[in-house]
């Protein structure tokens, strides 16, 4: 867990891990941000075998981005999306449900959220050593 000023990110760093059937069958892996409100957010991977329905995870809270089926380090990812992350977390207000808004628990900037997209993007295509031998 890594905490800030007012600011808490969960990362849960449990691995979604994907056989190859799976791969071959149409999984996927998500990088999920779940907005808990009060400046808090837990930070998840997650294999999903059909993509996600975007209004079902608003109504619990949960923003998520296709990863690659190589994506490997969560805490090093959440560490180099850090700002925008904390940026999104501070801006999510959990709401009760009413009639104007049935389906969304949450609002945020979702410019912040675009924010934490390109930031874990950019991770994922950063140069990588080659692997020793």
């Amino acid at each position: 867990m890594v905490q800030t000023a007012a600011m808490t990110l969960q990362i849960e760093e449990a691995q979604t891990t994907l056989t190859s059937a799976q791969m071959l069958t149409g999984w996927r892996r998500e990088f999920c941000v779940e907005l808990l409100g009060e400046a808090r957010a837990r930070i998840f991977l997650r294999a999903v075998e059909s993509p996600s329905r975007k209004a079902a995870e608003l109504h619990r809270g949960v923003l998520f981005h296709e990863v690659s089926s190589a994506f490997a380090d969560l805490p090093g990812c959440a560490a180099a999306a850090s700002e925008p992350l904390e940026l999104l977390a501070s801006t999510a207000t959990r709401q009760q449900p009413s009639k104007d808004n049935l389906f969304a628990a949450v609002t945020y900037d979702r410019s912040a959220w675009e924010s934490v997209v390109s930031a874990v993007d950019r991770w994922q295509r950063r140069p990588r050593p080659p692997a020793s031998r």
